[in-house]
């Protein structure tokens, strides 16, 4: 699964509709969502551009080792803010 179907599979979950997703992100018509979901990739930037309007967040965690775990967000739709969990941690 690629990040384009991650995006339109919580889209659907949540029942956000491009318009909906739009308008959170400040755009003017839904086009600007559908047309990026229509495309083959999308820049991280992106993702989580996305992500944030569906109030999402994207998670890496390491396999092995401590299980740290890095939280990439776009806090206030601008400035993308990387954290870092310990295993355990809320």
């Amino acid at each position: 699964m690629n990040e384009i179907k991650i995006v339109k599979e919580i889209m659907a979950a949540k029942k956000a509709s491009g318009a909906v997703v739009a308008e959170k992100l400040g755009y003017k018509t839904a086009s600007a969502v559908t047309n990026r979901l229509q495309s083959r990739t999308m820049t991280v930037e992106k993702l989580i551009e996305l992500l944030g309007a569906l109030d999402c967040e994207l998670v890496i965690r390491h396999k092995m080792g401590d299980k740290e775990t890095y939280v990439v967000d776009d806090e206030e739709r601008g400035e993308v803010k990387v954290y870092k969990k310990k295993a355990g941690e809320e």
